[in-house]
């Protein structure tokens, strides 16, 4: 009798599973950009009444995904990573440009970049510049200003911006290199974060890909749409990505 009660009450919530989530896509972005694209469907959802399920990661991660689940229907990251994704996208949305800071914990201040240098300063974070786009960026600025071989035994690595965020937080590491989104969503959480001189690393182009298996897709219309209108804006522009 309980068993067919169990199975009873799963059939109801499967049924009600599917009319929720009917019509429900996938929008895969680049961890540091999490907030912002937090917002943005809050708006979206509030408007439409329609679902978005946001995933976050590293963008190799997120092209991992897309690619074995089939499930992905918009990446949000660095027109680099998406070009040599291997994924094929049908067009991609302009969303606008990132940009690369130092970040240090509380309890420290630093002048410039090239305070890291310091015997004071003992552990810098970045993320992994083969997984992620600030870690790439992060790489081409160390060795660009010559300092990659002053610090690189301070160096560590992790998978993503919010990683290396958490531990700048918690005064684990001295310093790190994120992107300015992100910093601008801790800042009362640091001590502070330096911007890192654009010329010193290749450009962060941030554009949300369109997977061509869902370039039909009303809902994702719907959604893409309504990223090029003036109600997203403010919402980029208080993330400085405009």
């Amino acid at each position: 009798m309980i068993q067919k009660k169990t199975a009873a009450v799963l059939l109801i919530l499967l049924l009600l599973g599917g009319t929720v989530f009917a019509g429900e896509i996938t929008v895969a972005s680049g961890a540091g950009y999490k907030q912002p694209l937090l917002e943005i469907i809050a708006l979206y959802e509030k408007k439409s009444g329609r679902r978005i399920t946001p995933v976050f990661g590293n963008m190799s991660h997120l092209i991992s995904q897309a690619t074995l689940s089939g499930n992905v229907a918009l990446i949000l990251g660095d027109r680099k990573f998406l070009d040599h994704s291997g994924l094929n996208f049908s067009s991609f949305h302009h969303m606008g440009h990132g940009k690369l800071v130092l970040a240090y914990r509380k309890g420290i201040t630093l002048g410039n970049v090239f305070d890291i240098t310091r015997d004071s300063i003992a552990r810098i974070g970045m993320p992994d510049s083969a997984k992620a786009m600030y870690g790439n960026a992060a790489a081409e600025f160390l060795n660009s200003s010559a300092l990659m071989k002053k610090v690189h035994k301070k160096i560590l690595r992790f998978a993503s911006v919010p990683q290396v965020s958490t531990y700048l937080m918690t005064g684990e590491i001295d310093a790190g290199f994120i992107n300015l989104t992100d910093a601008l969503w801790i800042k009362e959480k640091i001590g502070g974060y330096i911007p890192v001189n654009e010329k010193t690393y290749s450009a962060v182009t941030i554009e949300v890909g369109i997977l061509r298996e869902f370039e039909n897709d009303p809902d994702v219309k719907a959604f893409t749409s309504f990223l090029q209108t003036e109600e997203v804006f403010p919402i980029l522009s208080k993330y400085e990505m405009l």
